[in-house]
């Protein structure tokens, strides 16, 4: 890793100035924040979220990736906490935690295939559908994320309308 430019000249972490989507004059960006690799003139700028997924770790337990990326545990925690990446790493998080419990499930779709204590008990699983949340209502810190991830998704929505020269009509005015 690049870990000797991962701090400006007066040894503070940097933070949006690594990512080409932020790029700022006098530092070159190491990382794309997006799902995808950017084309520069001597390579690439490798995608973030494509190494975080990639890595072998449970969403919210980012240690060894943090190390291995950073090389610090709190370069790390410093970026989630950036207003501007923190909805882009919650969604990576998310995305890790749909990934690894879809992994969980064809694990147990393949052993529910046995003839053996395991798999009468992973069949059990999947007919009942265990994996179901039977819980009530959400929390107020999932009703407020959501309703954040909703507006994000409008105003973006809005944002790449107006750019295009569509107009957004409210209230059938």
């Amino acid at each position: 890793m690049q870990h000797d430019k991962l701090k400006d000249s007066q040894g503070r972490y940097r933070t949006t100035s690594l990512f080409w989507e932020f790029r700022q004059p006098g530092f070159e960006p190491l990382y794309s924040i997006k799902g995808y690799d950017l084309e520069k003139p001597e390579g690439t700028y490798p995608s973030l979220k494509k190494m975080y997924l990639a890595f072998d770790h449970v969403p919210g337990f980012e240690y060894e990736f943090a190390m291995t990326v950073f090389g610090s545990w709190d370069h790390w925690a410093k970026l989630c906490n950036i207003s501007q990446l923190r909805g882009d790493i919650q969604e990576w998080k998310d995305e890790l935690d749909i990934k690894l419990k879809c992994q969980s499930m064809k694990a147990m779709m393949l052993a529910a295939k046995d003839n053996d204590a395991k798999g009468v008990n992973a069949a059990k699983y999947l007919a009942e559908k265990g994996y179901e949340s039977k819980r009530g209502r959400p929390s107020k810190a999932e009703v407020e994320r959501e309703t954040k991830i909703q507006a994000g998704v409008n105003k973006e929505l809005k944002d790449d309308m107006e750019r295009i020269g569509l107009k957004v009509m409210e209230g059938g005015k």
